[in-house]
């Protein structure tokens, strides 16, 4: 009894897989050319696996390859548990650490180059994003395992990304194009101001920090969110307040300038909160410090 126990416990898995395709082709070569291997080895891992089990798998004649029979009572086994064995490794291979992601929307073009970034580093991590207008985190009321949150503070848990800077962007064809200077805050008089909130309250803040009293904020298109006006300065629609994080990439390529100063500091900052509890808080964690990095 002991004896077979311990037969069983060290069962070589890749000798049952030979087995099971020279069952099936019912030839050495064959099955040979299936694996990738030579004649010679796949009669080797045979002869093995009998030796260990104690008894032939197959009947070696001229010409012809057959089953034993305890080649035949063994195989609709060695077939269901390898079967089994796929699934579960199927199983696994869907098994990943997905992370539900919340963030406002006005990160989003940022965070998706981050996360692109982030998937070729860690493969085995899934992040799925959400973006929504909400800017904080409920984590007992929401379903999600981390967040990106926008505000005058650090949630608890939380790790900051970076602070808002905004300053006035645009495209280089609405420049071309209105055949106008945007050099001064006084330029902006003659350009439409992209608003990302109806209170207009962005431009308002960065007129006054500039001393450009002579621009009308109250003036210009409004917008639901951040990434809407940001979306029309791409397309040449006006001038928006953009954040110089956010727009790095935009900025650094041309896609977008960013005519004149100052670089407003609104006291707002974006964070990463990871919740201190949840099967997937080390997953989360990962992705919190890969993007705080990224970030800073």
């Amino acid at each position: 009894m002991h004896e077979d126990v311990m037969t069983t416990r060290t069962m070589p898995l890749y000798g049952l897989q030979i087995f099971a395709v020279a069952a099936r082709h019912l030839s050495f070569t064959l099955a040979a050319r299936e694996l990738c291997l030579t004649q010679g080895a796949v009669s080797k891992q045979i002869a093995q696996l009998e030796a260990q089990l104690g008894y032939p798998l197959f009947r070696r004649e001229v010409r012809k390859l057959s089953l034993s029979a305890q080649g035949e009572a063994l195989l609709p086994y060695v077939g269901r548990a390898l079967g089994t064995l796929e699934k579960g490794l199927a199983a696994a291979r869907e098994a990943r650490n997905r992370l539900r992601l919340k963030a406002p929307s006005c990160a989003s073009r940022w965070l998706l180059r981050q996360l692109q970034a982030f998937s070729q580093v860690h493969p085995d991590i899934e992040v799925e994003l959400t973006s929504l207008h909400d800017h904080g985190i409920d984590f007992g009321k929401e379903p999600f395992d981390l967040a990106i949150t926008y505000g005058a503070h650090i949630p608890p848990g939380g790790r900051l990304l970076f602070e808002e800077q905004l300053t006035p962007v645009c495209s280089p064809a609405l420049l071309r194009r209105s055949g106008k200077p945007l050099a001064c805050p006084a330029d902006l008089a003659g350009f439409t101001l992209l608003h990302p909130t109806r209170d207009r309250q962005d431009w308002q803040q960065w007129l006054h920090a500039a001393n450009a009293d002579m621009v009308n904020p109250a003036a210009g298109q409004l917008f639901d969110t951040l990434d809407q006006a940001m979306n029309a300065a791409l397309h040449g629609f006006g001038v928006s307040l953009g954040d110089v994080t956010l727009l790095e990439e935009e900025l650094a390529e041309g896609a977008l300038l960013a005519p004149m100063g100052p670089v407003l500091a609104t006291g707002k900052c974006y964070a990463v909160v990871v919740p201190g509890e949840g099967k997937l808080m080390e997953a989360a964690g990962v992705f919190g410090q890969w993007l705080a990095g990224a970030a800073g």
